[in-house]
């Protein structure tokens, strides 16, 4: 892989293609052996445009043998008490961009980056719900997330916080120092407990079961490994937590960019959209739609300023609901089966696929 620098000075900070910025590399943190952490610096022009909630992500664009490949690395700082947004990222076995990330990204470096995105955050104010209990659940380089958001409730609210962090073997424990650090700060209001493949094995339905005995009736949040993560979810489910007090965050890699003509044959399949209606912010707008136009292109057409971020399908920021009809999503790396049944969609990937078709953003 090639060195994928932007050598452009603070003031050249502008939008450049696809709605990203040129961010520097201020600090580089060797985590553990195989993750390590980026701070970045935001200039003051831009710092509104980079405002974060706890748990959000940044997607980067990265230039890889003439391709421009995106990842997203959540951020493990907190917008309440870091100066500065911090990425972590973990290598990955074949992983072209999380291993030039780890092995060649240096202090001073100018990266590619989209503004944060993401729907896997606190949205309540701890105030309000203060005795409610957090469980957060951390799989390996999933703790990124969750420590963001365990960091920001610890210093704005009361919450109780508990911690089931899991990972291969001690030496592979992220954070740990600050952990440590955070739990004799917050005793006894936080609790960190520690799951280590190579002592309990890997973590079990049973195990959860057995964690939650006194801990039930809160909110989670869970990030991990997949098998890490369904086994978590489908025993909270299992137990008869809401789903609703269950979230989930699920990062996969998107497909490498399609050639223009494999894109144009995807674009221009399905049918013809005769009424297109858009719900933003509590009004409707009805659009024109033309053929191979994704919904985000149609409401970009029309004016509307609706979220969107990575435009790849695979950071959410763009989720809306199909609310009448149907609609045929090209790619999705985000969407949970669940939430694909529940009519969510995104727009950046999706195309009127009958008739007549009214889709929602959510306020």
């Amino acid at each position: 892989m090639g060195t994928p620098m932007f050598n452009a000075s603070v003031s050249d900070s502008a939008a450049s293609a696809a709605g990203s910025y040129r961010l520097q590399v201020a600090a580089v943190i060797e985590e553990t052996a195989d993750a390590r952490s980026l701070v970045l610096d935001v200039p003051s022009e831009l710092r509104e445009r980079f405002r974060y909630k706890p748990g959000q992500f940044l997607s980067f664009r990265v230039p890889c043998a003439g391709q421009l490949l995106t990842r997203c690395y959540s951020m493990a700082s907190s917008p309440l008490c870091d100066p500065q947004p911090k990425v972590t990222i973990k290598r990955v076995a074949g992983g072209r961009v999380s291993n030039w990330m780890n092995q060649q990204v240096q202090v001073g470096d100018w990266l590619e980056v989209l503004p944060p995105a993401g729907h896997f955050c606190l949205e309540n104010n701890a105030d309000s719900d203060e005795q409610r209990p957090l469980v957060l659940f951390g799989g390996g380089s999933g703790i990124t997330p969750v420590f963001s958001i365990l960091k920001s409730v610890l210093h704005a609210g009361r919450r109780p916080v508990t911690l089931v962090y899991a990972n291969r073997d001690e030496a592979s424990v992220i954070f740990k120092d600050e952990l440590q650090q955070l739990a004799r700060t917050h005793e006894p209001r936080l609790e960190v407990l520690h799951l280590l493949d190579s002592v309990q094995g890997f973590v079990t339905a049973a195990q959860v079961r057995q964690l939650l005995h006194a801990r039930r009736g809160g909110e989670y949040f869970i990030c991990g490994p997949a098998p890490f993560m369904d086994t978590v979810e489908s025993t909270l489910l299992d137990l008869g937590e809401p789903r609703q007090a269950i979230h989930v965050e699920r990062f996969l890699s998107p497909p490498d960019p399609q050639p223009q003509a494999q894109q144009q044959v995807e674009h221009t399949a399905g049918q013809s959209c005769q009424s297109l209606t858009i719900e933003l912010d509590g009004q409707a707008h009805s659009l024109a739609w033309h053929p191979g136009q994704t919904l985000l292109q149609s409401c970009r057409a029309a004016g509307l300023e609706v979220p969107a971020s990575c435009e790849e399908g695979i950071c959410g920021a763009c989720m809306c609901r199909v609310e009448q009809g149907r609609t045929r999503l090209a790619h999705n790396a985000v969407l949970s089966a669940q939430e694909l049944a529940d009519g969510w969609t995104l727009a950046c990937q999706s195309h009127p696929d009958t008739p007549v078709v009214r889709v929602r953003f959510p306020d």
